[in-house]
């Protein structure tokens, strides 16, 4: 079954496959499709998606906007006259948490007009759900994700879950520098660090003790800082010392997913398996790019985007990394 349970609503196979131009152009044909089935001028339909997705082009968008507008297209064209004018809008207001929690303003906020996975946790979202994009790479330099569910999208800096902790620690040491945390997320890092007692006891915290670190995350967490930062040295020991000890009660196995797969490119990134020529790509966040895209054995990491905090790096309009020359 598909959307609203009616098999009829995707009848011309799965958007998903469609890519660069080839969906472009779809998008093209079947908003022309609409325009003709409901009477509207086609340049007028066409303002219509871009408020939906907010951007000034057409040429703006890139895969992920294109496939959730093809995807409403599609709906619309299922229902009717009646509604498309209803479903063609994005959600104007959207309350953030204040202060040391809040992120960028979402790009664009709507319902999803199908079920999917976001683009940052890969947990699943229903039909009808919000979701949304963050702003884009000419406003902060972040690597494009795709739709983002409403937690990852507004709060998973004031309610953070420990994948979201574990996330953070995945894109700062991406980048190649230490990873800040604010006062939200170093109480549940010291929740979690102090719930085992087995776990000062471990061989990485034996080897690089972390009782100084705990005392910083405590400090952070009471006086809700906005950022504490904590070395790259410091945050390897942590993920070593949390994937040393069995699986806590209060681990998801979402949790535990994102935390073998930091291991797993961890040591990747330090043994460099695939060969990746230094010459050529550096030591710095182009080489880890390339040993993820590399990686004999993909996960969830490897295959979703991100924030990576690349300030100086350089992407296309559909996200894409250029190459260095």
């Amino acid at each position: 079954m598909t959307l609203f349970g009616v098999e009829e609503v995707l009848p011309r196979g799965n958007e998903a496959e469609l890519t660069g131009p080839r969906l472009r152009e779809q998008v093209e044909q079947e908003a022309d499709a609409l325009s003709a089935t409901v009477g509207e001028d086609p340049q007028a339909l066409r303002g219509r998606l871009l408020k939906l997705v907010n951007l000034p082009r057409l040429s703006d968008t890139d895969d992920h906007d294109l496939r959730e507008v093809l995807r409403e297209l599609r709906v619309c064209e299922q229902e009717g006259k009646a509604a498309y004018r209803a479903r063609l809008q994005r959600v104007t207001r959207v309350d953030r948490p204040a202060g040391i929690a809040q992120l960028p303003r979402p790009r664009s906020v709507k319902p999803a007009s199908g079920a999917g996975a976001c683009g940052l946790c890969a947990d699943g979202y229903a039909v009808g759900e919000l979701i949304g994009r963050t702003p884009s790479p000419d406003e902060l330099p972040y690597i494009p994700m795709g739709w983002l569910c409403w937690h990852c999208l507004v709060q998973r800096r004031r309610h953070p879950r420990r994948r979201d902790v574990l996330l953070r620690f995945f894109h700062a040491l991406f980048a190649g520098d230490g990873v800040g945390l604010n006062g939200m997320e170093c109480g549940l890092l010291l929740e979690w660090l102090t719930a085992d007692p087995a776990l000062p006891n471990s061989k990485p915290w034996k080897a690089d003790p972390l009782e100084n670190t705990l005392v910083r995350l405590r400090t952070s967490a009471v006086d809700g800082k906005p950022t504490t930062w904590l070395s790259t040295r410091t945050v390897h020991t942590i993920i070593a010392v949390l994937r040393e000890v069995p699986a806590s009660p209060a681990s998801t196995v979402q949790d535990e997913e994102v935390l073998a797969a930091l291991v797993q490119h961890l040591a990747e990134w330090e043994t460099n398996p695939a060969a990746v020529p230094a010459s050529r790509y550096g030591t710095s966040w182009r080489f880890r790019r390339q040993v993820l895209a590399l990686t004999e054995h993909p996960t969830v990491l490897s295959q979703l985007g991100g924030p990576f905090f690349l300030y100086q790096c350089t992407t296309t309009k559909t996200g894409q990394l250029v190459e260095p020359t």
